[in-house]
C-alpha cells in the first residue's frame, strides 16, 4: 500500500497553519540546498525547530510534503494566471510580454522548483500535479488568443498554447538559477522567441 501523501490533520487554527506554511518554506530552501536525495524529514524537523513526531502531525512523510509544496505550486499558478486575466493587452506581443514577466516572478518566488519540477516527473504520486499545471497554463493562453482575435479552432490555440508553455517553463526554470545578468539576457531571449512565435500567427 502506497503512503499517504496529504497532511494527517488539516490544521484550523492561524497557529496550525502558519507552521505548515513553515514547514514548506524550510523544505524549499532544503531542497534548493541539498536536493530531494538528502532531503529527509529529520532535517527539515530540525531547521524548523520542532521534533520529528509534530512535524508527522502535519505530514506523514517526505513524499507528502512534496506533494504539499506541489500543490502550493500549482495553486500560485492558478492566482498568476487569474492576475494575468485582469490586463487587456491589445496585441500579441503586448499578451508575450505579460506572460512572460509575471511567470518569471512566480517562478523566482519559489525556492527549490527546479528540484520539485523534476520530482514531480520522478514521484509518481506527483505526476498529477504536473499534468494539471500543464493544463492550467495551456488553456490560459489558447484563451488568450481567441480574445486576441487570433482565428484559430481550439486544438490548434491549445497546440501553440503548449508551444508558449514548454518553452517558457523550460528557460524559466533557467533564469531563476542563473546570475542576474545571464538571466536578464536569457529572459529576453524567451520573449523574443515567443514574439516570433506569436508573429507568425494568422
Amino acid at each position: 500500500m502506497s503512503k499517504p501523501l496529504q497532511p494527517r490533520n488539516l490544521p484550523s487554527q492561524k497557529r496550525s497553519i502558519a507552521r505548515q506554511e513553515q514547514i514548506l518554506e524550510v523544505a524549499g530552501e532544503l531542497l534548493e540546498k541539498l536536493g530531494p536525495a538528502a532531503l529527509t524529514t529529520i532535517r527539515i524537523a530540525e531547521e524548523v525547530g520542532i521534533s520529528v513526531g509534530t512535524l508527522y502531525h502535519y505530514f506523514p512523510n517526505k513524499e507528502a510534503i512534496l506533494h504539499a509544496m506541489g500543490q502550493r505550486w500549482l495553486q500560485q499558478m492558478a492566482n498568476t494566471l487569474t492576475q494575468d486575466e485582469h490586463y487587456s493587452p491589445a496585441t500579441l506581443q503586448e499578451f508575450v510580454e505579460l506572460f512572460v514577466n509575471h511567470m518569471h516572478q512566480l517562478y523566482r518566488k519559489q525556492r527549490g522548483l527546479l528540484h520539485l519540477v523534476q520530482g514531480m516527473f520522478a514521484i509518481p504520486q506527483l505526476m498529477t500535479l504536473d499534468e494539471q499545471h500543464d493544463e492550467l497554463v495551456i488553456n490560459h493562453v489558447a484563451s488568450r488568443l481567441e480574445k486576441l482575435g487570433v482565428p484559430l479552432p481550439l486544438s490548434e490555440r491549445q497546440r501553440i498554447g503548449r508551444t508558449f508553455h514548454e518553452t517558457s517553463h523550460a528557460l524559466l526554470l533557467v533564469v531563476v538559477n542563473q546570475s542576474k545578468p545571464r538571466g536578464s539576457k536569457t529572459l529576453e531571449e524567451l520573449k523574443r522567441m515567443l514574439h516570433t512565435l506569436a508573429q507568425s500567427l494568422p
